[in-house]
């Protein structure tokens, strides 16, 4: 189900609250994002939403604050649960072999998605050097116990790869390594 534009309310003559034609800005971006205009890679994280200021007004060209920070909290928490969901659509159906030979997302640009450069994720280069010698062990048949693939630490940049995509699939690669 789409998620509803929001109504809020105008202020009257004097009242000083937030910008109401950068408020709308920000929900358009949010709602896209909410309602799956964009790809995962391309909108609003969590994070981002948290951090976006609005510019004061006052009068009938400002809207109500605390209604607004209201409905930031609430679609903050609707996009952080769409990050840290694993979608159906992205998991190949023939999934012969180990999880590493899974191929990446068709939509990811990279291996994982990548958070925005105002946002700290995974460094990149470590994060593929470790996927290709996690790889090339296995293809020696050496690969590492489920409790080294969980114990791998990457350092963070800005614009790096997004640390729950990161996170999920090395718990699914180690979840493999048990079950053999």
């Amino acid at each position: 189900m789409a998620e509803p534009r929001p109504v809020f309310t105008r202020l009257k003559l004097g009242r000083k609250g937030y910008d109401a034609d950068r408020v709308d800005a920000f929900v358009d971006r949010v709602l896209d994002r909410v309602n799956g205009g964009v790809q995962d890679s391309e909108g609003l994280s969590s994070h981002e939403l948290a951090i976006e200021t609005f510019d004061e007004a006052r009068g009938s060209s400002a809207y109500a604050e605390e209604e607004v920070d209201q409905w930031r909290r609430e679609m903050r928490q609707q996009i952080s649960d769409l990050e840290k969901r694993l979608h159906e659509e992205d998991i190949p159906q023939e999934r012969e072999g180990s999880a590493m030979d899974m191929g990446a997302p068709p939509h990811y640009a990279d291996r994982f998605p990548r958070v925005s450069r105002a946002v700290l994720g995974f460094d990149v280069h470590e994060v593929d050097q470790a996927m290709d010698q996690m790889r090339a062990a296995f293809q020696a048949g050496q690969g590492p116990t489920a409790q080294e693939i969980l114990s791998l630490t990457f350092h963070e940049e800005n614009g790096g790869y997004r640390q729950v995509a990161v996170a999920q699939a090395l718990e699914l690669i180690a979840m493999a390594r048990n079950a053999r």
